[in-house]
Formats: C-alpha cells, sequence, structure tokens
C-alpha cells in the first residue's frame, strides 16, 4: 500500500511533479539530509524566513528527485502555510507533503496548494490542524526548480473546534443492523486521545481520532468505515471502559479512500465496545470526512459482505458447487466508490482460487426459480475495484438460467458477486463452478522466442492479418507507458524488420481478448517507441530503417484474460531497396540469445558462410549454408559459453556482422 514509510512507497504521494533525476555533482549542501535541517520554532503569526540553495544536492531517501531540508516545530496546534515567494527563478514543481521523523516515519497529505497567491508563479501550500511536534518539509530540486531558493513557514493558532466525539467520553453510539445504516463522521479539528495502535505490522498517526460505541446484539458484529476519497481510515475497536479500554481488533488493509471493515466474534451480547477512527497520516487529511456502521443482529446472508467468505480452492478438472439465498442482501463494502460493482445493487458473495492459469466456467443451472439477470463479471479483490468482464455468457441452461466461461484465468483468487436486481433475480440459487486447465504457453510468450512476422505491401493489410492469441501466455508485470497493471499482462511477441521504410502501420484486430494494446521496442529490454491501448486502426510507428523491432501484444490481467487477435505489418515497399541489390540483409534475433539465435536472410537466394567469434577473434562455429531470400536459418548456440559474440554473414558480394550477447 503507499502509505507504507519505505521511502520508494512514499515517493507516489510526496511529489506534485514527479520526475526522474539522478544525484547531481559537486559538494552537497549542509541540509542535504535532514539531519542537517535548522529546526526553527514557530509562533503564532510569526512568518519564520529559510533561505538556501537546493544545487548540488542528493535524494538519499528516494523521493524520486533531489532534495534538501528545512524544518520547523510547533508547540500547539496551528494552521501552517508553507511558501516559496520570492524565490527567483520560480520553482514550477515542488514536493508538496510534510515529513514526520528523521529519519521519516510518516508524512502529512495536503489538499491544499496553488500557485497563485505569491504573484511570482511559486507555491503556496496550507497545511490545517497540525499538531505540536516537529516537521521536514523537502525542497526540491530538479531541472527547472533548482537553485537559490526562499522559503517562508507562517502559523496561526487552530481554531476548527474538535467534532463532538473527539475523547471516548463523548463517543457516538452506533445501533447495530442488518442494513449496517451508515452513521456520518468527521476528523476535522480532531485531537489524538491515544497512541497509534500496530495494526497489519504498521503503526500510523492517530493524532485526530474520533470514538463511536455499540452495544453486541449478538456475539458476531461487522464494523464498516467507508472513507472519502483523501482519507485513509484505520479502525481500532476496544472493550472496556474509557480511560481503560483494550484492543480487541483493528483494520489498516487499504489506502487512500479504502473501504475498512472488521470482523468481529465471541462478544458479549450486552456489552459495550468502543471504536475509534482515525487517519493512518499525520495531519488533517484532505477529506476528513467518512461514513461508518455495524452489522449483524438481523437477516443479512451471512454472505453478505464480500470480507466475510471462504474462497474454496479450485483445481483443474475439478468443480465447486455453492448454494445460498440473497434476499436480505445489503451494498455494504461491496465495492470501492470508482467500481462499476459501485451501482446500488445488494449483493452477496463467494470466492475461489487458483493455483494455476485455468478457463473457468461459471453456471446458475438449477436455481429455481431460474435467475433472470446476473453479473457477467468476477472481482480479484475485496471491496471490488478492477472488473473481469467475460462476453461468453448467455441463458443456455436447460432451465433457461444463465451460464458463462472466462477464458485464461491467471492463479489468484476471485470473487463472484450475486446480484439482487430485482424480484426475478433474487431468492434461492445455485453456482457450479468448475475449471479446465489452460492451453500452453504460446511458443512466443517471451520476447526473447519471438515469431517473425513479415512487413507486407500496405495494400495487404488487414485482408493478410496473422493470427494471434495471448491465452495461456506466462504472466509478465512490466508496464508499457500506455498502461498499469497491479495484476500483470498476458503478453505474446513478434520481431519484425522494416527495410528501408522509417515508418510501418501495424493493425492490431481483437478478436475474443477481453482488452487489447499493443507496444512496439527496439530489442528485448530496448526503448519503447509506440503504446496504443485498444486500437481501433491501423497504428503509424516510426522506425530505425534495417533494424529488428519487437512487437509486444497483451491483455491486462486488472480488466480481463487474454484470447485471439490478428496482427498486420504494412509499409510502402516500393521505397524499400531491390531484392537484388544486396544492402545489410541479415536480420538477427533473438538478442540476448540462449540456446539458439535466428538469421533472417534477404539476400540473394545462393551460399552464405556464417561464423561465429568471441570478442577476442576466435572462431566459435563456421560454416557454409544454402540460403533463399527470406529464409530464416537456425544457428545452434549450444555449448556456447554466455559472453558477448559477433555474428558473421559473407557472400559472393560483401559480409556483413552483428554482434550479439548469449546467456
Amino acid at each position: 500500500m503507499l502509505h507504507r514509510i519505505a521511502p520508494a512507497a512514499l515517493s507516489a504521494l510526496l511529489l506534485a511533479h514527479a520526475p526522474h533525476l539522478s544525484a547531481q555533482g559537486g559538494g552537497a549542501p549542509v541540509n542535504d539530509l535532514c539531519t542537517g535541517a535548522t529546526v526553527v520554532a514557530l509562533s503564532p503569526g510569526v512568518p519564520a524566513v529559510r533561505n538556501g540553495d537546493s544545487s548540488g544536492s542528493t535524494d538519499e531517501v528516494g523521493f524520486g528527485a533531489a532534495q534538501v531540508w528545512e524544518a520547523f516545530s510547533l508547540s500547539q496546534c496551528m494552521d501552517v502555510t508553507v511558501d516559496l515567494c520570492g524565490t527567483t527563478p520560480a520553482f514550477p514543481n515542488s514536493f508538496i507533503n510534510l515529513v514526520i521523523g528523521c529519519p521519516i516515519t510518516n508524512i502529512v497529505n495536503t489538499g491544499v496548494f496553488e500557485f497563485v497567491t505569491c504573484g511570482d508563479g511559486n507555491l503556496t501550500i496550507v497545511f490545517p490542524n497540525l499538531p505540536a511536534g516537529t516537521y521536514y518539509f523537502p525542497v526540491i530540486n530538479e531541472p527547472g526548480s533548482t537553485g537559490p531558493y526562499t522559503l517562508t513557514f507562517t502559523g496561526q493558532t487552530c481554531t476548527t473546534p474538535p467534532p463532538a466525539n473527539d475523547e471516548c467520553s463523548g463517543a457516538i453510539v452506533l445501533v447495530p443492523d442488518a442494513g449496517c445504516t451508515p452513521v456520518n463522521g468527521t476528523t476535522l479539528g480532531a485531537t489524538g486521545s491515544l497512541p497509534a495502535i500496530v495494526c497489519g505490522g504498521f503503526t500510523g498517526d492517530a493524532n485526530d481520532d474520533v470514538w463511536f460505541s455499540f452495544e453486541a446484539t449478538t456475539t458476531e458484529h461487522s464494523v464498516v468505515v467507508e472513507p472519502s476519497l483523501g482519507f485513509n481510515a484505520v479502525i481500532d475497536v476496544l472493550e472496556g471502559s474509557c480511560g481503560a479500554t483494550t484492543n480487541i481488533a483493528c483494520s489498516d488493509q487499504g489506502a487512500l479512500g479504502a473501504t475498512e471493515t472488521v470482523l468481529l466474534s465471541n462478544l458479549t451480547v450486552g456489552n459495550t465496545y468502543f471504536v475509534r477512527v482515525y487517519d493512518w497520516y499525520g495531519g488533517q487529511p484532505s477529506g476528513p470526512t467518512f461514513t461508518i456502521c455495524v452489522q449483524g443482529g438481523g437477516t443479512a446472508p451471512a454472505n453478505d459482505l464480500c470480507a466475510t467468505v471462504t474462497a474454496i480452492p479450485l483445481a483443474s478438472g475439478g468443480t465447486i458447487t455453492f448454494t445460498g439465498n440473497n434476499t436480505g442482501a445489503t451494498t455494504l463494502a461491496d465495492a470501492a466508490t470508482t467500481s462499476l460493482l459501485n451501482d446500488g445493487v445488494p449483493k452477496v458473495w463467494h470466492a475461489f482460487t487458483l493455483g494455476d492459469c485455468a478457463n473457468v466456467t461459471i453456471t446458475y443451472c438449477g436455481s429455481t426459480p431460474a435467475f433472470d439477470e446476473v453479473y457477467p463479471a468476477l472481482t480479484t479483490t475485496c471491496p471490488a475495484d478492477q472488473i473481469l468482464f467475460t462476453a461468453q455468457a448467455d441463458f443456455t441452461c436447460v432451465d433457461t438460467n444463465v451460464e458463462m466461461v472466462f477464458v485464461g484465468l491467471a492463479p489468484g483468487t476471485y470473487y463472484i458477486p450475486v446480484g439482487s436486481f430485482g424480484s426475478g433475480s433474487t431468492g434461492d440459487y445455485v453456482l457450479t463452478v468448475s475449471a479446465t486447465a489452460c492451453p500452453a504457453p504460446p511458443s512466443n510468450d517471451e520476447c526473447a522466442s519471438a515469431a517473425y512476422i513479415a512487413v507486407l505491401p500496405l495494400q495487404d493489410c488487414p485482408a493478410s492479418s496473422t493470427d494471434g492469441y495471448t491465452t495461456g501466455a506466462t504472466l509478465s508485470f512490466n508496464d508499457p507507458t500506455c498502461a498499469l497493471s497491479q495484476n500483470g499482462y498476458q503478453d505474446v511477441w513478434y520481431i519484425f524488420e522494416p527495410g528501408v521504410n522509417t515508418q510501418v502501420q501495424i493493425t492490431l484486430e481483437n478478436l475474443t481478448m477481453s482488452n487489447a494494446a499493443l507496444a512496439v521496442y527496439e530489442g528485448c529490454g530496448g526503448a519503447e517507441v509506440a503504446c496504443v491501448l485498444s486500437p481501433t486502426g491501423a497504428v503509424t510507428v516510426n522506425t530505425t530503417p534495417n533494424q529488428p523491432h519487437y512487437v509486444r501484444v497483451m491483455s491486462n490481467s486488472d480488466i480481463g484474460p487474454g484470447g485471439d487477435f490478428l496482427l498486420c505489418i504494412g509499409a510502402d515497399i516500393t521505397t524499400a531497396v531491390d531484392a537484388t541489390v544486396v544492402e545489410d540483409p541479415i536480420t538477427v534475433y533473438p538478442d540476448p540469445a540462449q540456446g539458439f539465435v535466428d538469421v533472417r536472410w534477404s539476400g540473394p537466394t545462393g551460399p552464405v558462410r556464417l561464423s561465429l567469434t568471441d570478442l577476442m577473434g576466435r572462431v566459435m562455429l563456421s560454416g557454409q549454408r544454402s540460403l533463399a531470400t527470406g529464409e530464416v536459418s537456425r544457428v545452434d548456440l549450444s555449448g556456447v559459453a554466455p559472453g558477448g559474440y559477433v555474428l558473421r554473414c559473407e557472400t559472393t558480394n560483401g559480409s556483413w556482422q552483428r554482434r550479439i550477447t548469449v546467456r
């Protein structure tokens, strides 16, 4: 989760603009490290001005841009303004958060920053309701925002009154019910009453905790908090009396805006329990509001919350049968705010876990009466976030219930939503879930084993497309520039050589993939030259003449499984070199190579001598072959030690060579 205190994770939150910057040369400033910062004590209404120079600083904490440090301390709650007014030239970019601790233990988020107030293009940031303590501000050093700076800290006494439930004695009473009726809450102006607890292995900052209580009406209850997008909620459930409470459960599984759920068991009916809610970060969250409720003691189904279901292992060739009744289901903690399953439809849940890639069939066959509406979807998260939809769903059971197929599901846990859309989809149901093994990974599953695809005349595309599929491809996790994935990509690879053309047109037709994207690279691990999501026509790609290029066709597992596609690469072939003129007629791939390397010959048909030498000039392999124009000839590298080599092709018309790496 992004809120963890590892600097690499914090950097995503600390930058208003996040470039990559290497540490600059020269002597580092005295405040290059936070230990070198001068801490100024702020008094209400008295500005503290700091002048410095960020040039030559380093990024020793891993924020993604270099920085120097300034700091201030508070003896009471203050609203603090930080500005760079007067810095010349102005800094157009800046960090926008405060840091707590040196070394870093937490950060303070802000929702209030702008470049208007200064009047000279510099930044102003407001941090409201900061409690007493010491805070560090990183002054950025990146191209365009580096050099001498003027930094001003100004504090004003806090005026926001605390909420009525700021302390345990003012706890707001929650009444448990089956529908988990939400109650509005806020931490605006709240102060800390107890230290933060260790929850999930991490400790946040409870400087803004607020209190609730409920009386147990059954031995099991669920406490659910749904925060605003700028709030990272922690739930602390306690027993005892105010001033003598003991933690019995907690939840801190999400990030900003994520729903938190605590499942409670072995409660004593009639006892009062306390619930403390606070934002994990320091200071005041940019969105301090949330809703809270207590579920239990009613008629909601046992699997009303996805968090309460147990995922059942499903092996290839196996079948699981789930039965249930979704009468009385609620929408509680079903989905993230931005999820398509946050649709107001009450749901119950089931879950299964795959250990290997599988094609999964889910049917409602046997549900009586038949369900007239279902979700053709799965999700890998609870609450639901990204949704995996399938187009292979229809009312094909003999009793008119639904059957649906999800192709190429990767290993992991999947949640099945059973929606109560209306009277025709509410009541008893039967879910049968079966799995069959995915086919073997495609032969071009990795870049190193990319399949050769010819560049055709423009008029031949897309009619003469090459068919391919990503189903069964092993997951890769390197994001292209046009996509992001938490669960990886099912991808396959192709290699082409554009001849003398400086542009090609690539057509990708998605047949059965849940989603499609293509990217083009100058080599395995080389520079990306194009990336397009869901292409709907020919994509023009700039190419380097006579050099191999690699096409990656992928489906994002966050959205859904892979499938079939058609691929075609066209160019203005009329501008190509005549086949009788031999100019750099070899394409060598893959590189790096392991076990073999393929040589595509585009010169005239005839004898070609191939040789492999190491970088000292010693001949490792040598031999003559008769190669036809367009032929691909494989060179066996078994027994060749890892390292750098030169592959040379010779004919009566000349010789050509490529440097390759053998793994």
